[in-house]
């Protein structure tokens, strides 16, 4: 299984590749027109999904920090996805892999994802 990842250009608009044993997404970042910075419910991205028939919008993304910790202070996405073939929303998050040196260079991210195991029956 490769490295999922997640490259953002200095215009805040990206691509990146989610890949599980079962399935492998392409999505496409989208900074939010609508976004308000002082409205923590607004999310700063919408997040599509990219398929053989187009991208279509699939989730949205919000731009977190964190709090505590050796990397506190270091900025990173939290964003959630969804689709009728999956059986649950993927909920992923998105930290820093190799910062943008200049305006012109993209931030890559590794995008990690979890979600709860059901109980055996």
């Amino acid at each position: 299984m490769k490295t999922n990842r997640l490259i953002i250009g200095a215009d805040g608009n990206g691509e990146g590749n989610y890949t599980s044993l079962r399935q492998s997404i392409t999505f496409l970042f989208e900074k939010n027109p609508d976004h308000k910075a002082t409205d923590s419910n607004s999310p700063s991205h919408l997040v599509h999904l990219k398929g053989n028939g187009g991208a279509f919008e699939a989730g949205a993304a919000w731009t977190k920090t964190v709090q505590e910790g050796p990397n506190r202070g270091a900025k990173f996405f939290s964003f959630s996805v969804d689709d009728p073939s999956f059986d649950t929303p993927l909920n992923l998050t998105a930290f820093v892999l190799v910062k943008a040196k200049d305006k012109d260079d993209c931030t890559e991210y590794e995008v990690v994802w979890r979600r709860p195991r059901r109980d055996a029956a």
